[in-house]
């Protein structure tokens, strides 16, 4: 069971009338890792690191870094050994 990613939005010129230009954003690798933590976390209820890094094929020791500083900001608890979203996230109201 693994978390589908698409695309969000693109970058395709709206110009019509001629050959549309493409740029590619810059995107940040770590906070895509992270929100995919967080999404895999959503769809399991709380998963293991292990589980957690078998989902999204993030490296293991990259997975606890960054439930490590998830953890940190309030956004991931940990029950035993399993991780999952905060009951109360820390997220603007």
């Amino acid at each position: 069971m693994g978390i589908e990613h698409s695309p969000k939005g693109s970058a395709e010129s709206a110009d019509s009338g001629s050959a549309a230009t493409t740029t590619a954003p810059t995107l940040i690798g770590s906070v895509q890792r992270a929100l995919r933590l967080v999404e895999a976390m959503y769809a399991e209820g709380g998963a293991t690191a292990k589980r957690l890094s078998r989902l999204t094929g993030i490296p293991l020791p990259t997975v606890y870094h960054l439930l490590r500083t998830l953890s940190h900001e309030g956004y991931v608890q940990r029950e035993g050994g399993a991780f999952r979203l905060s009951d109360n996230l820390p997220l603007a109201s």
